[in-house]
């Protein structure tokens, strides 16, 4: 089992949408996937089409739930924890022992965790575990910015490795300057992922864009993304 956390502290960046395509192409390359919406504002419980789960994340972190009874299956055939604003009460001091969770997830082949916008403690212990570090961010400056931040965070949270970059909604050229900076600061994945307003209204329909486009050249993107991630954690 490993673990692959999304994050960037800046919000709009393509988080969620990177967590739910990811979780989408891994179950198309055969694997059994667990996504954990650990986002108060719960963005992907949404994208997949839940609203008002019962049992959350909230309950199963803070060890009231097992995990079978919290997640649910979704139509895209990945198990997912959902998301409410009861997240945000969460007291991280009961949170459940990074051990205990990790048996928990033994079941899955990968688990992929949606972060909250801003730094967050929830999201510090989510980093300790995790196998790979992943921020999606614009090539604007505040998802630059928040990228850096992210980097930063992640360090001090005990995540040593080299944390992956995944550029966003990419709509032009970027410039010299700003990807030596991300070549210095990051591994950078390839390719970038394009920009497709049908990300937007797949969202509103409950499903990622690998679903509703499946031939979108977004989604062509995602896939190799995947791929690449799936191999450089020994999954394939």
């Amino acid at each position: 089992m490993k673990i692959i956390v999304v994050a960037n502290t800046a919000g709009g960046v393509g988080k969620t949408t990177t967590a739910h395509a990811i979780s989408v192409a891994a179950v198309e390359y055969g694997k059994k996937v667990l996504a954990i919406d650990a986002d108060p504002g719960s963005a992907l419980t949404f994208c997949c089409g839940i609203e008002n789960p019962r049992i959350t994340a909230k309950e199963f972190l803070a060890g009231e739930y097992s995990l079978d009874s919290a997640v649910a299956k979704t139509a895209e055939r990945f198990a997912l924890l959902p998301s409410s604003s009861r997240l945000a009460s969460l007291d991280i001091d009961t949170v459940l022992s990074a051990e205990k969770l990790r048996s928990s997830f033994s079941e899955f082949d990968l688990v992929v965790i949606d972060t909250a916008t801003g730094p967050q403690r929830l999201a510090t212990f989510f980093l300790a575990m995790a196998d790979l570090v992943l921020i999606p961010t614009s090539s604007e400056i505040l998802g630059i910015r928040g990228a850096l931040h992210t980097l930063d965070f992640a360090r001090a949270s005990g995540f040593l490795s080299s944390a992956h970059l995944l550029l966003t909604a990419v709509n032009g050229e970027i410039s010299s300057e700003i990807s030596e900076m991300f070549a210095t600061n990051f591994a950078v994945l390839e390719p970038s992922i394009r920009f497709d307003l049908n990300v937007s209204i797949s969202q509103l329909q409950g499903r990622s864009l690998l679903t509703l486009d499946n031939k979108s050249e977004v989604a062509s993107d995602y896939r190799e993304i995947t791929y690449s991630l799936l191999e450089e954690l020994s999954l394939i």
